[in-house]
């Protein structure tokens, strides 16, 4: 009997797969886990509409973050910190603060994740930093640092 896998099942196969099995496996198995689906003309239809569905979705989201990172690559943030007496800042900066900053400017999707900072930033000053994005997109914004 063919099945269509609707998640993946050890030693059978992979989610969405269309495979042969035993007809008792399917019906004692198989079909009372809701581990497959009989493998008829209307279910692998559906099947290629949502996988469809899905490159589309993916297609859109692949778009969505390169435009992103077109939008951030050369981005200048201009960013405030207190700093002691000595002109250095009571801490460093943080990709946390700079996720915040960013969001702050319209950029919703990016978290501190993204961030990469090659040294922590303890003084004034402008230093690039690398933002990683979804999909293996990557931006470099101008962080002006700044004193308060």
């Amino acid at each position: 009997m063919k099945v269509i896998l609707l998640t993946d099942v050890k030693t059978v196969g992979k989610e969405g797969a269309v495979i042969e099995v035993l007809d008792g496996h399917a019906r004692n198995f198989l079909f009372p886990q809701n581990l497959a689906i009989a493998a008829t003309a209307e279910a692998l239809k559906k099947m290629k509409e949502r996988e469809e569905a899905k490159k589309k979705e993916a297609n859109k989201e692949l778009s969505f973050y390169g435009e992103l990172a077109q939008q951030l690559d050369g981005y200048e943030l201009i960013f405030e910190q207190k700093v002691n007496e000595r002109g250095t800042f009571y801490g460093a900066v943080t990709d946390q603060q700079i996720a915040s900053a960013l969001k702050k400017e319209g950029f919703k999707q990016i978290d501190k994740s993204m961030i990469k900072i090659d040294h922590p930033i303890k003084e004034p000053g402008e230093v690039m930093v690398k933002v990683v994005l979804l999909h293996g997109f990557e931006a470099e914004i101008k962080l002006i640092v700044e004193g308060k």
